[in-house]
Protein backbone atom coordinates (compact mmCIF):
# COMPACT_ATOMS: atom_id res chain seq x y z
CA UNK A 1 0.00 0.00 0.00
CA UNK A 2 1.40 3.36 -1.00
CA UNK A 3 1.77 6.07 1.61
CA UNK A 4 -0.89 8.16 -0.14
CA UNK A 5 -3.44 5.34 0.09
CA UNK A 6 -2.72 4.79 3.78
CA UNK A 7 -3.10 8.51 4.44
CA UNK A 8 -6.41 8.55 2.53
CA UNK A 9 -7.62 5.61 4.60
CA UNK A 10 -6.67 7.34 7.86
CA UNK A 11 -8.42 10.55 6.75
CA UNK A 12 -11.52 8.50 5.91
CA UNK A 13 -11.50 7.11 9.47
CA UNK A 14 -11.05 10.63 10.85
CA UNK A 15 -13.96 11.91 8.73
CA UNK A 16 -16.17 9.03 9.84
CA UNK A 17 -16.43 7.68 6.27
CA UNK A 18 -15.09 4.28 7.35
CA UNK A 19 -15.03 2.59 10.73
CA UNK A 20 -11.71 1.90 12.47
CA UNK A 21 -12.54 -1.82 12.30
CA UNK A 22 -13.05 -1.70 8.52
CA UNK A 23 -9.84 0.29 8.12
CA UNK A 24 -7.99 -2.30 10.20
CA UNK A 25 -9.35 -5.06 7.94
CA UNK A 26 -8.16 -3.16 4.86
CA UNK A 27 -4.71 -2.73 6.38
CA UNK A 28 -4.52 -6.41 7.30
CA UNK A 29 -5.41 -7.43 3.74
CA UNK A 30 -2.96 -5.08 2.07
CA UNK A 31 0.56 -6.10 3.09
CA UNK A 32 1.15 -9.27 1.11
CA UNK A 33 -0.33 -10.85 -1.98
CA UNK A 34 0.22 -14.58 -2.12
CA UNK A 35 0.68 -15.72 -5.71
CA UNK A 36 1.34 -19.32 -4.68
CA UNK A 37 4.99 -19.16 -5.78
CA UNK A 38 5.79 -15.74 -4.29
CA UNK A 39 4.44 -13.33 -1.70
CA UNK A 40 4.44 -9.82 -3.09
CA UNK A 41 5.12 -7.20 -0.41
CA UNK A 42 2.87 -4.22 -1.11
CA UNK A 43 3.75 -2.51 2.19
CA UNK A 44 7.48 -2.36 1.62
CA UNK A 45 7.36 1.22 0.33
CA UNK A 46 5.35 2.28 3.38
CA UNK A 47 7.77 0.55 5.79
CA UNK A 48 11.07 1.09 3.98
CA UNK A 49 10.48 4.01 1.62
CA UNK A 50 11.24 1.78 -1.38
CA UNK A 51 8.79 -0.46 -3.23
CA UNK A 52 9.34 -4.17 -3.84
CA UNK A 53 12.01 -5.03 -6.44
CA UNK A 54 11.86 -8.24 -8.46
CA UNK A 55 15.11 -10.22 -8.39
CA UNK A 56 14.83 -11.99 -11.71
CA UNK A 57 17.65 -14.54 -11.44
CA UNK A 58 16.21 -18.01 -11.07
CA UNK A 59 12.63 -16.91 -11.70
CA UNK A 60 10.74 -18.09 -14.76
CA UNK A 61 9.54 -15.49 -17.25
CA UNK A 62 5.95 -16.40 -16.28
CA UNK A 63 6.65 -15.78 -12.59
CA UNK A 64 8.31 -12.43 -13.31
CA UNK A 65 5.30 -11.40 -15.43
CA UNK A 66 2.84 -12.42 -12.70
CA UNK A 67 4.75 -10.50 -10.00
CA UNK A 68 4.95 -7.50 -12.35
CA UNK A 69 1.20 -7.65 -12.88
CA UNK A 70 0.60 -7.79 -9.11
CA UNK A 71 2.79 -4.74 -8.52
CA UNK A 72 1.24 -2.78 -11.39
CA UNK A 73 -2.20 -3.66 -10.05
CA UNK A 74 -1.38 -1.63 -6.97
CA UNK A 75 -0.05 1.31 -8.96
CA UNK A 76 3.61 0.61 -8.32
CA UNK A 77 6.52 1.07 -10.71
CA UNK A 78 8.41 -2.14 -11.31
CA UNK A 79 12.16 -2.68 -11.21
CA UNK A 80 13.43 -6.11 -12.25
CA UNK A 81 17.10 -6.92 -11.71
CA UNK A 82 19.15 -9.81 -13.13
CA UNK A 83 16.54 -10.33 -15.83
CA UNK A 84 17.31 -12.76 -18.63
CA UNK A 85 16.70 -11.77 -22.26
CA UNK A 86 14.05 -14.53 -22.45
CA UNK A 87 12.22 -13.08 -19.45
CA UNK A 88 12.47 -9.60 -20.97
CA UNK A 89 10.92 -10.84 -24.19
CA UNK A 90 8.07 -12.54 -22.31
CA UNK A 91 7.38 -9.61 -19.96
CA UNK A 92 7.79 -7.10 -22.80
CA UNK A 93 5.04 -8.84 -24.74
CA UNK A 94 2.61 -8.15 -21.87
CA UNK A 95 3.78 -4.80 -20.50
CA UNK A 96 5.60 -1.71 -21.70
CA UNK A 97 9.06 -2.81 -20.60
CA UNK A 98 12.27 -0.83 -20.85
CA UNK A 99 15.03 -3.46 -20.86
CA UNK A 100 18.74 -2.74 -20.66
CA UNK A 101 20.59 -5.84 -21.91
CA UNK A 102 23.95 -4.71 -20.53
CA UNK A 103 22.79 -4.46 -16.91
CA UNK A 104 19.96 -6.99 -17.32
CA UNK A 105 17.57 -4.52 -15.70
CA UNK A 106 13.93 -4.21 -16.68
CA UNK A 107 11.71 -1.26 -15.80
CA UNK A 108 7.95 -1.05 -16.19
CA UNK A 109 6.59 2.42 -15.60
CA UNK A 110 8.22 5.81 -15.80
CA UNK A 111 11.33 6.76 -13.90
CA UNK A 112 10.45 9.24 -11.18
CA UNK A 113 11.67 12.81 -11.32
CA UNK A 114 14.85 13.11 -9.24
CA UNK A 115 13.91 14.32 -5.77
CA UNK A 116 17.26 14.55 -4.02
CA UNK A 117 19.95 17.16 -3.74
CA UNK A 118 23.11 16.40 -5.68
CA UNK A 119 23.76 13.22 -7.60
CA UNK A 120 24.80 9.64 -7.04
CA UNK A 121 28.08 8.93 -8.80
CA UNK A 122 28.54 5.47 -10.27
CA UNK A 123 32.13 4.83 -11.37
CA UNK A 124 33.89 1.87 -12.91
CA UNK A 125 37.49 0.72 -12.89
CA UNK A 126 37.17 -0.85 -16.33
CA UNK A 127 34.72 -1.99 -18.95
CA UNK A 128 34.03 -5.33 -17.24
CA UNK A 129 32.43 -3.38 -14.37
CA UNK A 130 29.89 -1.65 -16.62
CA UNK A 131 27.06 -4.23 -16.24
CA UNK A 132 26.97 -4.01 -12.44
CA UNK A 133 27.59 -0.24 -12.53
CA UNK A 134 24.66 0.24 -14.90
CA UNK A 135 22.47 -1.95 -12.67
CA UNK A 136 23.38 0.32 -9.74
CA UNK A 137 22.77 3.47 -11.80
CA UNK A 138 19.34 2.37 -13.03
CA UNK A 139 18.36 1.26 -9.52
CA UNK A 140 19.40 4.66 -8.13
CA UNK A 141 17.35 6.39 -10.84
CA UNK A 142 14.30 4.27 -9.96
CA UNK A 143 14.72 5.48 -6.39
CA UNK A 144 14.47 9.10 -7.52
CA UNK A 145 18.15 9.99 -7.69
CA UNK A 146 20.04 11.94 -10.30
CA UNK A 147 22.95 9.76 -11.46
CA UNK A 148 26.35 10.72 -12.86
CA UNK A 149 28.09 7.86 -14.65
CA UNK A 150 31.92 7.78 -14.77
CA UNK A 151 32.89 4.74 -16.81
CA UNK A 152 36.56 4.01 -17.50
Amino acid sequence: MKKEHTLELLKAVGNGDISPEDALTKLKMEPFQDLGFAKVDHHRELRQGVAEVIYGAGKSPEHIAAITEALLGRGERVLITRMSPEAAEHVGARFKLRYDAVSRVGIVGELPEPDGVGAVVVATGGTTDIPVAEEAALTAEMLGNRVKRLYD
